[in-house]
Parts: C-alpha cells; sequence; structure tokens
C-alpha cells in the first residue's frame, strides 16, 4: 500500500490523506483552499515559499491577486492562532513570502486522492493579466472571486482609523503617476470627513507604493484598522478605477467596486466611494458628515484644472524651493481654468504658508497671498477644512490668536484629522499654558502622520520649548528613525547646547550642514571653533549668513537664534526685531525659547513681545515662566 505523510505539530494534526485538520482533540474546518496552503507550506518548510509560488500552485488558473494570497494566509493563522507580529506556525518573509516556523513531526499514513479543488473561475491561459481595461476588469472580478463571506471575520471590531495607501498606476507611463497621486489626495481629504474615522497622511503614505508587504504588516506599521487600496487606468479622456477596503487586522477584503468615467466626472467618482467606504464602515457615521453628504467639492471640474491640480501636490511634497514654487503655478493655473476649485485655493494657500515657514520667500508677501488664497477657498466651499486651518495658520503668524484658534477649532470639527489644524491647535494650547494637551496634540500628529517630516517635527521643537529637554531628545531621535531622509540634527542641536553639552550640539550642527550640502556654512563652523571655541562657532556661522542676506533672502530669525546661542544679546535682538518686522513664523514662540530666557527682562526682548502678543502678552509671559527647564 503506498504511503503519505501525516504532519504533527504542537497539538495540531494534518491529514493530508483525508484532508483533516484537528487540533486539541477537535477537528478545526478550513476552506479547502487555506488548507491547501497549509498542506503547501508544511511539505516545503525547509525554505521560503514566494507568494507567486503560492499563487501558481495552491491556486492554479484562478485569477487571483496578491492580497488573496495574505487574506488567505490571515485566515489560516486564525484558525491556529498564530499572530503575524510574534509568529509560532507562519512567519512573512516581507516583500517576499511565506516559511512555515514550526516543528513539524512526520509519520506515514494511507495514500489518498489529490488535493481537494479549489472552487475557480478558468481563463484561457496562465495567470498572464492582459494591459487597457481589461486587465482593471480582471481585477477586479479577482478580488470578488477570492472575497467570500467569512464569518468569523472581526466585523463587530469598529474600524476607527485607516490609510489610502498610493493607487497602482496601470497606464505603464510615469509621467501619468501624478494623477494617481491627485485623486489620492482627494479621497484621502473626503474620507477625512467621516465622522469618527482617524485618516493617515498622503506623506506617510507613499513609502508603500510598489511594496510587496502585506495589507496585515502595513496597516501595523501605520497603527490603522484597515487600508484602502486600487488601481488607476488612464487612456485619454476616460478613466477606470478599481478600488477596495481591506480590514487591517484579518486581511479580510470588506469591499470592492470599480468605476469607469470620463475625467470630467472624476470628483464625482471619489465622492461615491467615499460614500461607499464610509457606508461600509458605519452607514451611521454618514449622517454625521459636515454636510450631511459626501460631496464637499463641487463637480465637474475641467480635467485640465484637474491636471494643473495633481501636479501641484506632486510638486508641492518635495519640500524643496523649485518644488513649492512650480505647485504655486500649477495651483494658480487651476483655480484660473476652475475658479470655484475649493480644495486648489486651499493647497495655494498652503503653498504659500509653506514658502514663508522654509525662508524660500520674504514671510509677509507669502502669507497675505497665503490669506486671500485661504478665504477664497472658504468662500468657494466652507465645508472643507483646509481653508480653515490655513487662514488659522495666517492669523497666528499675524498675531491674531484668538481667531487664529477659532480657525483651527472649525477645521478640526470639519476634518479631525487635518495634520495642519492639530498642529495650529497645539500651538493655541501651548499659549495658553497647557502644555500637557499641547503635547497630546502633537502626539496625534504624528499618529496622523508617523512617516511624514512635516508631521514629526513639531513634537520635539514643542518639548524643547516647554523645558522638557530629556524627552525632547528622545522624540528628535524617534522622529529620525521613522523619517531618515529628513533629520533631526538642528533640533538636537538646539537641545544639547540648552543643556551645555556644546560638543554634541556642535556635532549634530555638522550632520546638519553636511546634509545640506552647505560646505561654506560648515567651513564657517569650523574656522570658528578653532579661533573662538562653541560660541566662536556661531559668530562665524552669523557673520556668513549675514553676507547671504545682502545677495538674497535669508529669514533674519535664523541668524538671530545663531546669536543668541553665541550669547551675543544685543546682535540677537537687532536680528529678531528685523524678523519681528519681517513676519517670521517662529516668532509667535518668542516666549518660549529657553535660549532667551536669560533676556527676558530686557527693555528690548519686553517690546519684541509686545509687538507680538499685543493685550496677551503678561498672560503668556506668566505661562513661559511656569516651563520646566532640565539645565541648571
Amino acid at each position: 500500500m503506498n504511503q503519505r505523510p501525516v504532519y504533527r505539530f504542537d497539538d495540531f494534526l494534518v491529514d493530508p490523506g483525508t484532508w483533516r485538520l484537528s487540533g486539541g482533540g477537535q477537528e478545526i474546518h478550513l476552506e479547502p483552499v487555506v488548507l491547501n496552503l497549509l498542506v503547501y507550506l508544511i511539505s516545503h518548510r525547509d525554505r521560503l515559499v514566494t507568494r507567486h509560488e503560492l499563487m501558481d500552485t495552491v491556486w492554479g488558473d484562478t485569477v487571483i491577486s496578491e492580497s488573496a494570497v495574505s487574506q488567505a494566509v490571515a485566515r489560516l493563522r486564525k484558525a491556529l492562532g498564530d499572530d503575524s507580529a510574534t509568529p509560532r506556525y507562519v512567519e512573512t518573509v516581507h516583500s517576499k513570502g511565506y516559511r512555515f516556523i514550526a516543528e513539524v513531526q512526520e509519520t506515514s499514513g494511507p495514500a489518498h486522492a489529490d488535493p481537494l479543488p479549489v472552487k475557480s473561475r478558468k481563463t484561457s491561459g496562465r495567470r498572464v493579466l492582459v494591459g487597457g481595461a481589461a486587465m482593471v476588469i480582471l481585477l477586479v472580478l479577482a478580488v470578488f472571486w477570492t472575497r467570500a463571506p467569512e464569518p468569523d471575520t472581526p466585523q463587530d471590531e469598529q474600524i476607527r482609523s485607516l490609510a489610502v495607501l498610493p493607487l497602482s498606476n496601470l497606464t505603464g507611463d510615469p509621467e501619468q503617476a501624478y494623477y494617481a497621486d491627485g485623486l489620492q489626495d482627494i479621497l484621502i481629504t473626503k474620507l477625512s470627513q467621516v465622522a469618527g474615522l482617524r485618516v493617515t497622511s498622503r506623506q506617510s503614505t507613499k513609502r508603500y507604493r510598489g511594496s510587496d508587504m502585506s495589507t496585515v504588516d502595513i496597516a501595523g506599521e501605520l497603527g490603522v484598522d484597515a487600508l484602502v487600496e486600487g488601481s488607476l487606468l488612464r487612456t485619454g479622456a476616460n478613466i477606470e478605477l478599481t478600488v477596495q477596503l481591506v480590514d487591517g487586522r484579518s486581511d479580510a477584503h470588506l469591499w470592492a467596486e470599480q468605476y469607469s468615467s470620463d475625467t470630467s466626472h472624476v470628483i464625482d467618482v471619489i465622492s461615491d466611494i467615499t460614500y461607499a467606504i464610509g457606508s461600509e464602515i458605519s452607514p451611521d457615521r454618514m449622517s454625521e458628515m459636515p454636510d450631511g453628504s459626501a460631496r464637499p467639492l463641487i463637480g465637474p471640474i475641467e480635467p485640465r484644472a484637474f491636471d494643473a491640480y495633481t501636479l501641484g501636490i506632486t510638486h508641492l511634497d518635495r519640500f524643496t524651493r523649485d518644488g513649492i514654487r512650480i505647485a504655486i503655478d500649477q495651483f494658480k493655473t487651476a483655480v484660473t481654468i476652475e475658479p470655484d476649485f475649493a480644495l486648489a485655493w486651499g493647497q495655494l494657500a498652503a503653498a504659500h504658508a509653506m514658502e514663508a515657514l522654509f525662508g524660500f520667500a520674504h514671510p509677509r508677501e507669502s502669507i497675505e497671498k497665503a490669506r486671500v488664497a485661504s478665504l477664497k477657498a472658504i468662500e468657494t466651499d466652507a465645508r472643507l477644512s483646509i481653508g480653515h486651518s490655513d487662514l488659522g495658520w495666517v492669523k497666528l503668524w499675524t498675531g491674531e490668536l484668538d481667531s487664529a484658534c477659532e480657525s483651527f477649532q472649525e477645521a478640526l470639527r470639519l476634518n479631525p484629522s487635518d495634520p495642519f489644524a492639530l498642529h495650529g491647535d497645539a500651538d493655541c494650547l501651548m499659549l495658553d499654558g497647557r502644555m500637557d494637551e499641547s503635547a497630546a496634540r502633537l502626539r496625534e500628529l504624528v499618529t496622523v502622520g508617523p512617516f511624514s517630516a512635516m508631521h514629526s517635527l513639531p513634537l520635539p521643537i514643542h518639548l524643547y520649548m516647554a523645558g522638557r529637554l530629556d524627552e525632547a531628545i528622545i522624540a528628535a531621535q524617534d522622529a529620525q528613525v521613522r523619517v531618515p531622509h529628513f533629520p533631526m540634527h538642528w533640533v538636537l542641536a538646539w537641545v544639547y547646547w540648552e543643556q551645555g553639552r556644546f560638543d554634541k550640539a556642535l556635532e549634530e550642527d555638522r550632520l546638519e550642514l553636511k546634509w545640506r550640502g552647505d560646505t561654506v556654512l560648515l567651513a564657517a563652523l569650523e574656522d570658528g571653533l578653532a579661533a573662538g571655541g562653541p560660541r566662536g562657532a556661531m559668530r562665524s556661522m552669523a557673520e556668513v549668513l549675514i553676507g547671504r542676506a545682502n545677495e538674497s533672502y535669508v529669514d533674519p530669525l535664523y541668524i538671530g537664534e545663531i546669536y543668541a546661542r553665541a550669547g551675543m544679546v544685543d546682535e540677537a535682538l537687532h536680528w529678531l526685531d528685523k524678523a519681528a518686522r519681517h513676519g517670521s513664523y517662529n516668532m509667535i514662540h518668542l516666549a518660549f525659547w529657553p535660549y532667551l530666557d536669560t533676556v527676558r527682562n530686557n527693555p528690548r526682548y519686553q517690546d519684541l513681545l509686545q509687538r507680538i502678543y499685543g493685550e496677551r502678552t503678561q498672560e503668556i509671559m506668566r505661562v513661559s515662566s511656569t516651563r520646566r527647564p532640565q539645565h541648571q
């Protein structure tokens, strides 16, 4: 009699002859495809098994997506009581496949028939998907074919957080990727309006473009309950969108749909997707949207305007001088073609604010442009949070403190995940002396954008201003790990300097200047250090920056900060006064900078505070004096 293997691991028994799995003395029911998957992994436990190998052997001619493999693995883990984070049986090898890692005892038994067949729909050939619209259709069908009812999926666990992954560009033309980015941005904006739903920022999902990571692993990294993924095919004036909602805890597919449209009605398509996903997550929440609907953006949008908008989004994400300038031009084009394009007005305001924040242009000029654009965004559609958060920043920048905080609150009412509103509201809380609440807001901001420099940077800066220096170091180092492309050297330099750890501060300064590629300023630091120690290094750097300011715009605040570190109070106050006249944003934090504590009673310093805070000066001075400095 022919023999066949029987596998034992822990208290589980797998008998391929009878196609049964048992554990703890009880039979465990598994779908045929999941049981076939288990047997294949066990029989090839000596090596890594790729996803494509499983697709070819376990599913055969069935047309499936890679996510179907992840889904089957998730169901297998659930049956075995396994955990993807700390696996005992099935290990995920990121971007590659799976390995069965438990110790297996193999015995023999009577031969039996072939593996149970998997219910399938056959194709005319192997699993080679053709291009064009047919490709999209097959992908959608694959989702539905592999989406069987799963009574054991934790549907009772409410989805409270979600991330929209970059849409796959099926066009094959890299130049078309910007359009997919624009659709992702608008989908995030609209989903953020679903009541009680936290949506991850687009800046933190870019890293998963083209990733082979499982949905469960991605959701775990982002700290979300669910993922939205999909693909885009654009041919001329037509688009095909395939979108699906996946439970990030179980990898179960909750919803999927295909949409066809011409480019002039793309906003309506995104609105339909938003409503479908929101209704799938919780039908009750859709009635709680700010306007009772999922349609805050007025469409249709003229295709040329939408193209300009999506190009602007792509360039804005680069956070460079040229990138922001190109973004501004593209957003201007969008609103010229489509004057009622509220979201484009909002992004134009944000781009002007970034231009000022990064010191790429004169702050007062850029902020006034941001004010005009933000007011236009609100006038066009007051239901969008971006106009209110942009206006909040303009007002905070110009000293309209109470009104600014009201704008941030309105933005958060409309979109609790608005990162600019979260940051702005944290500043308002700090100015009110509510330091712990402010830090909590910024930790919420990190949760919304864990892999975004713009969302990770404010927390260590806040902790520095609050005098919580050790916590600031930890937060900056943590951010540096999560966002290695945007190091936090300059923040660490401030903190170490305040602690009197000058060698460490200067080393962080060196690393920052090397990262920027500023060899001239780096040479000035070294020359000044050799001639006059740490404070000499600061003086030398300040002199170089003053020379640059005679040729192009340099934020006077930067020069004032360096002079303050050098202990040159008169020079520092001179440049800080100039920064106040220029409208530099960080002047709003003037009362909280630890390195200026020594001049709190200086009349020139008091005058600066009065000009910035107005009638709230004494209150804010009292609040700032309650910080907890850790350097004595």
